[in-house]
């Protein structure tokens, strides 16, 4: 099958490729991709160059039609941390993850675990269904904090998990404001109700963009006391400052999915693209086929020129 794999120079390339269940997953289910997102991890798994079929992000249908979404990382289900309903926590984590140890979604056909399967609500279709990883996501950063006595929540980074973030807490009944760089992301964002920009001070900060730069924004925009939520990513290490320290603030780390209360938190984010179908129109910008993978990955490095979420449908 064609698949999008690193090309051992930074960047990637289409090339066929054998598929077939990973070793040590246990129940694996067949499920032909229907559309998978490129994320901003997959630019930099690409330059360590990991030999396993790129994307984290996707939705398809089994081998009866039934359209699925598939949360991308299998615990092991035994563990302290995935008995006491922490599954983010598992202490198999990445041994088993799609697009990085184990193929991913950026091919024609990819076997997953059965128990991160989940059927996408009545009204969704299978090439929006891959919005699904990065809600879960936000969702995720948001179910760190109490929405109900959150106060008021600021979201740093106007990018898909910044977005996402911004639609979980609406869900929630909380408005949130945003900080983005780039014009289309001010416009997803208005779209998607939040407030535009920083005016005083706040409660809770998410930081969905991972730099310095934000760190610093977020210290500076924080009462004492306050909660910097960080589900960014950094590559690079970052600083934290005497107003870190001075302002007492807490932070809370939420990079994975997971379940909250019991409940998957995937199928939640499923439920939530169900319920605000606008969520598609407003995150995802530009849909490429498989064999076009290549430019698929430069445009969505591209920020300034208006990107948000790239997809690509083989």
């Amino acid at each position: 099958m064609r698949a999008v794999r690193a090309d051992g120079n930074g960047g990637v390339a289409v090339v066929q490729v054998e598929t077939a269940p990973p070793p040590g997953m246990v129940d694996p289910v067949r499920v032909r991709i229907a559309a998978c997102g490129i994320c901003g991890s997959d630019h930099q798994l690409a330059r360590w160059n990991l030999p396993a079929t790129l994307g984290h992000e996707f939705a398809g249908y089994l081998d009866d039609g039934t359209a699925v979404t598939v949360r991308p990382d299998v615990w092991c289900g035994e563990c302290d941390r995935c008995l006491a309903g922490e599954s983010e926590l598992c202490r198999a984590e990445g041994k088993l993850m799609h697009g990085v140890s184990i193929d991913g979604g950026l091919g024609e056909v990819v076997y997953a675990d059965a128990r991160g399967i989940v059927p996408l609500p009545a009204g969704v279709r299978a090439v929006d269904g891959a919005l699904t990883e990065p809600l879960s996501v936000g969702l995720h950063a948001v179910n760190r904090i109490d929405p109900a006595t959150a106060g008021r929540v600021l979201v740093i980074g106007g990018a898909a998990i910044g977005l996402a973030a911004v639609a979980a807490l609406g869900a929630a009944g909380v408005t949130a404001d945003l900080e983005a760089r780039h014009p289309r992301q001010w416009e997803a964002a208005e779209r998607l109700g939040a407030g535009r920009g920083a005016t005083g001070e706040y409660d809770v900060v998410i930081d969905a963009a991972g730099t310095q730069s934000a760190i610093d924004r977020a210290v500076e925009l924080l009462r004492p006391g306050g909660t910097l939520v960080e589900v960014g990513t950094w590559w690079d290490p970052v600083q934290i400052g005497t107003g870190f320290l001075m302002k007492e603030i807490r932070l809370l780390p939420a990079t994975m999915t997971g379940h909250t209360h019991g409940d998957l938190e995937f199928a939640h984010s499923a439920a939530l693209l169900a319920a605000r179908p606008e969520l598609v129109d407003a995150i995802v910008t530009h849909r490429f086929g498989l064999d076009d993978a290549v430019e698929a990955f430069r445009v969505s490095a591209d920020r300034s020129a208006g990107a948000i979420k790239v997809v690509i449908e083989p």
